[in-house]
């Protein structure tokens, strides 16, 4: 027969192992990688901020899948929590779907097929695109 106190004892040596394990077990959940990649090397590059289970992110994800075809591009997934994104999460955590174009911002909580394509072409020219204003990494540098 255990003793209740040692039974209690292992029982909690257990726990604070889990616990020392879960952030380990949360980074295998990670949202982070290519989730498409345009056949064509020159091609825009788009950076969406997002996390698991972020529905919101769904629907900007769905916005992008719509113009794929007719405006190629690269996606990348960035997860805001993982450890290597701490400054992403920094300035995102409360405005998550953040996308950004050619590495400058689009677009925060939702963007229309409109702008997206505007986004595009503005992309495909000399200038390249300019970003837009509204990124909420400007309203956190003071």
């Amino acid at each position: 027969v255990m003793d209740p106190i040692r039974g209690y004892t292992v029982l909690l040596r257990q726990v604070i192992r889990r616990r020392r394990a879960l952030p380990t077990q949360l980074r295998s959940l990670s949202v982070s990688g290519v989730v498409w990649k345009a056949s064509a090397e020159d091609a825009p590059v788009l950076q969406l901020f997002t996390k698991k289970d972020c529905s919101l992110c769904d629907d900007m994800k769905d916005v992008l899948a719509e113009v794929r075809e007719d405006f190629p591009h690269t996606l990348i997934a960035v997860d805001i929590t993982d450890s290597e994104n701490r400054d992403w999460f920094r300035f995102y955590k409360f405005d998550i779907p953040v996308l950004h174009l050619q590495a400058k911002f689009l677009a925060k909580h939702r963007v229309t097929t409109k702008q997206l394509k505007e986004a595009l072409v503005e992309a495909s020219t000399v200038e390249g695109f300019l970003g837009r204003p509204g990124d909420p990494r400007e309203h956190k540098k003071s």
